[in-house]
Parts: C-alpha cells; sequence; structure tokens
C-alpha cells in the first residue's frame, strides 16, 4: 500500500470517528471522578461498595470498515419489528448509528478484573455499571479509555403506591354490558373513554407493548389470556419475572403485576385494561427486597432490551431522584432520562409516570418524566380532580408536566402477594401512567404510522384541558377517543404542545 493511499485513509477514518463519534474527549484522571460519587466513595465503610457507572471515551472501532461492521452485525441483530418501528422515525441510512455498537469488549474486560461485580452493561450510554468501593473507583479513574465515573442513581418509591386488597369483586350494581364486561375498572376506562374504542374493537392487537417494573405474576388469573413475547428478571438474570415462593431472596411482584393489569389484564367480569390484546414484553428491572431503592441501570438495560426486540409502547412507574437535584430534571441530564430520549428517538412511545412527591421533599417531577418525548402522567380521582400526591411541573428548563392525567386514586387492579392472586384498590402515578400507555398501543393499532410525537400531539391536543394546560394537570384527562380522531382530516387544524426537541 503506498503512502499516500494509506494517509488518505487514515485521514478518511479520522474524519468518520470525528464526525460519527457522539463521545467527549476523556478528562484528566483527577476530574474523572464526578463529586456526587466522590462523596459517595468517601464516605463508605473499608471492604464496602456502592453501584458506579464507568462511561467509556469511544467504542474502540478506529476504521470506518470496523464501524461499518459493528453496525451491519447489530442491525442483523435487531428483530424485525424493531426494524419496522425505527423506519417510521429513521432514514434507512439511519436505521443504526454508533450508540447501537456493541461497548468495545477488552474495555469492559478490563472493568470486570477491577471490580467484584458487573451488573450491566449499555450500548447506548457506552457505559457499564458495577460495584466498586473507593480503592475501585481510584483504579477505573486511571484507565485512559474510562472518561468518567458517576454514582447509579436510585429512587424510593412513595408510599402512595401501596395497595389497598380487597376481595372478589361484587357486580350487583352492574349496569349495561360494558359495567359487566369491566367490572370495577369499569370508573377509570370511562373516564378516559376507552370504551368507545373497545366499540371499534381496538384491543391493541400487534402492538408490542414493554412494561419495566417489580416483577409481574404471569400465573395471575387476570393474565391467562395474555401473550407475552418475552421476560426478564435484569436483577437476578434469569428469564422468570414472577416471584419465587421457595426463594427467600425473592422479592414480591405485587407492584409490577398491578400495572399490568391496569394496562392490559382480560378477565371479564372482573377487570378488563385498556390494551388487552397487545403482546407484552416484561422487565423486571427494580426490587423492593428489604426496602432496597430501585437503581436506574437495570431499567436502561430493560428499555434496550425492550427497544431490540420491537416495543412500540414502554410503560415505565418508576423514577430516580436520588443523587440528583432539581437542577438535572431538564431533560438531558439523569441517565433514565437520556436513555428514554434515545428510545423516542427510535420511535418508541415513553410513558412514565409523573411521580408521587407533590407533599414530599422533593416537590417535583421525576426522571425520566423530564424528558422532552416522554409522556408524563399524572393522578386524578374518579371525578377528575388531580390527586393530594400527583408531582407537579414545570421542569427545570421551565416545560409544563405532566402532559397528561388518568386515574390514579383506588385503581383496580389485579393483587398478588405470596401465594395470594386476589384484587386490590391502588393509589398513585404509579397506576395512572399505565392506563395512558394503554390508550397509546390503542392509538399505535389504529394509526400504525404514528410517531412517538404523533401520539403525544394527539392526546395532549384532545384532553381535557388542552386550552388552557398547567403544571398540575397538563392537558388535562386523557379522551381515548379525541385522540384517535386527531388523525382525521377534519381535525388537521388542532393544536398541540410546542415541537420537543
Amino acid at each position: 500500500m503506498t503512502t499516500r493511499l494509506s494517509a488518505l485513509l487514515l485521514a478518511a477514518s479520522l474524519a468518520f470517528l470525528s464526525a460519527s463519534s457522539p463521545f467527549p474527549p476523556p478528562l484528566p484522571a483527577a476530574e474523572k471522578i464526578s463529586p456526587r460519587l466522590e462523596a459517595e466513595v468517601s464516605a463508605l465503610p473499608p471492604g464496602e461498595t456502592l453501584p458506579v457507572w464507568i462511561f467509556f471515551s469511544d467504542k474502540g472501532l478506529d476504521s470506518p470498515s470496523l464501524a461499518a461492521d459493528a453496525l451491519r452485525e447489530r442491525k442483523r441483530s435487531l428483530s424485525p419489528r424493531c426494524l419496522k418501528r425505527r423506519a417510521k422515525v429513521r432514514a434507512p441510512e439511519d436505521i443504526v448509528a454508533l450508540e447501537d455498537a456493541p461497548v468495545f469488549a477488552p474495555y469492559s474486560e478490563r472493568v470486570a478484573s477491577v471490580v467484584p461485580n458487573v451488573r450491566s452493561v449499555s450500548r447506548w450510554l457506552n457505559a457499564v455499571s458495577a460495584d466498586a468501593g473507593r480503592r475501585e473507583v481510584e483504579a477505573l479513574s486511571g484507565l485512559p479509555f474510562v472518561d468518567r465515573l458517576e454514582p447509579v442513581a436510585a429512587f424510593d418509591r412513595s408510599p402512595d403506591s401501596r395497595f389497598v386488597p380487597q376481595g372478589s369483586p361484587s357486580l350487583i350494581q352492574a349496569e349495561g354490558i360494558f359495567d359487566f364486561l369491566y367490572g370495577p375498572a369499569g370508573t377509570q376506562l370511562r373516564q378516559i373513554n376507552v370504551h368507545e374504542l373497545h366499540l371499534q374493537g381496538l384491543t391493541g392487537r400487534g402492538v408490542a407493548v414493554c412494561l419495566l417494573d417489580s416483577g409481574f405474576r404471569t400465573s395471575h388469573p387476570a393474565f391467562i389470556f395474555s401473550r407475552v413475547l418475552a421476560q426478564w428478571d435484569f436483577v437476578n438474570g434469569d428469564g422468570d419475572v414472577s416471584q419465587n415462593l421457595n426463594d427467600p431472596l425473592d422479592y414480591s411482584d405485587s407492584h409490577g403485576t398491578g400495572t399490568w393489569s391496569a394496562l392490559g389484564a382480560f378477565q371479564p367480569g372482573t377487570i378488563l385494561g385498556p390494551a388487552f390484546g397487545a403482546d407484552f414484553i416484561l422487565g423486571k428491572t427494580e426490587t423492593d427486597r428489604f426496602e432496597q431503592p430501585v437503581e436506574e441501570d437495570y431499567w436502561v438495560a430493560g428499555l434496550e432490551w425492550a427497544e431490540a426486540l420491537g416495543a412500540d409502547v414502554v410503560s415505565s412507574s418508576l423514577g430516580y431522584t436520588d443523587w440528583y437535584t432539581f437542577v438535572d430534571m431538564d431533560g438531558r441530564t439523569a441517565v433514565t432520562t437520556r436513555a428514554a430520549e434515545r428510545a423516542a428517538g427510535l420511535g418508541v412511545v415513553i410513558v412514565n409516570a409523573a411521580g408521587n412527591e407533590r407533599n414530599n421533599v422533593w416537590g417535583h417531577i421525576i426522571a425520566p418524566a423530564d424528558g422532552f418525548k416522554v409522556i408524563a402522567v399524572g393522578a386524578v380521582n374518579a371525578e377528575g380532580q388531580i390527586s393530594s400526591f400527583s408531582s407537579p411541573g414545570p421542569s427545570f428548563d421551565g416545560r409544563i408536566k405532566p402532559e397528561v392525567c388518568a386515574m390514579g386514586v383506588d385503581v383496580w387492579l389485579a393483587y398478588s402477594r405470596g401465594e395470594q392472586l386476589s384484587y386490590a384498590r391502588g393509589s398513585g402515578t404509579s397506576f395512572a401512567a399505565p392506563l395512558a400507555a394503554g390508550v397509546a398501543a390503542l392509538l399505535l393499532e389504529a394509526h400504525p404510522d404514528w410517531t412517538p410525537e404523533d401520539v403525544r400531539a394527539a392526546l395532549t391536543s384532545t384532553a381535557g384541558r388542552s386550552s388552557n394546560p398547567d403544571n398540575d394537570y397538563g392537558w388535562g384527562v386523557i379522551d381515548a377517543l379525541g385522540a384517535l380522531n386527531f388523525g382525521n382530516p377534519a381535525r388537521a387544524d388542532a393544536q398541540g404542545p410546542p415541537a420537543v426537541r
């Protein structure tokens, strides 16, 4: 190979990597440990560890040909559902990007040799999370390919989303076919006009909905007809998202069972969710074992997994505030928010609870509900009044939050606790979010070409306070029928919220 040709190839490689890499140049070693992590590790007793994010400076792709090979391989690994959904929002040449390339194996292997345990790996963030103490953090900061280190943020779920177990529902007062079919869930469905979409035969058929939560009792009678495409426990690393009752270290699946039932249960006469005909992807990404907080790295891993499988909608009823401040609720900072924005940019509708923090010290929305493209959902009671706990907006940068509201007070749910499989009333934005996500699935069934921004615009433009949004209700209580008809030519002049970035 001539010297001139070699120089041209090198120049092309450098230009390619400079133009395509979204990752900043590495910091000096002394600046790689974030102040938050420095404070946390300094307080650790000797020998103790905490979850840490290790972000890398690059993907180890030092030529255009290596990058092209990596992206071709990633494209082959994505499901047909995923590629079809991405094609709605991406040009053919942009279906995959550098963020899709795998973390460079020698980097992750070197980290694994330093820490006692690697927790998860994120392509999108070009990072791994691991358990590390002071000594490991200092060693990692000295590696040339490590860009920075931050603590894995966590969130303690507010007590407002606890359950009040109840017996089998009584249908003595049922009036009409929908009252009979929905059982006590009729109140939460009628409030957002779901029954009107069911009358048109919409059930979520053909739409893939992912729920990320604390686990799901798949054997509950509410899900006997549900089609589960995939399930994975990211905390325990196995393929069973239900609680193992023979394992004292496994944790409750009650909360996830409740959120799934609010969205997709099908037990006529007892409970129905808006999108009971959807296909489900179930990710167990959090634990309530020994009151331990939820941690964001498992949520990010679950989101990347579900997106690659072809999820059209992700319903998430959790959030992260620990190690963040309100300044970070700007749609750009929190790790979960950045991951959610990436997924939305790939065509996934992200629906997240606004949070139950109105009367708590935090007092604001929670990440990733602060995302530009995330549909944050607040909670109202059966009369449509904002709940006493529903987190208010705005985001730190002044955007109206939440986007919409649904019933989040005394929501009728499937319940699991140990051997007990029954029903409960639950309160929290945790249960308003899956109702909204179920409506999103119905809209995508009717309008399969709609993008996340289309769904967001339809929901906000037709909700109960669309003409006068505020930071309590957002654009108001959802009107599923209005949102469905938003796509009609007669509604082409309807105005939604400002374009998101």
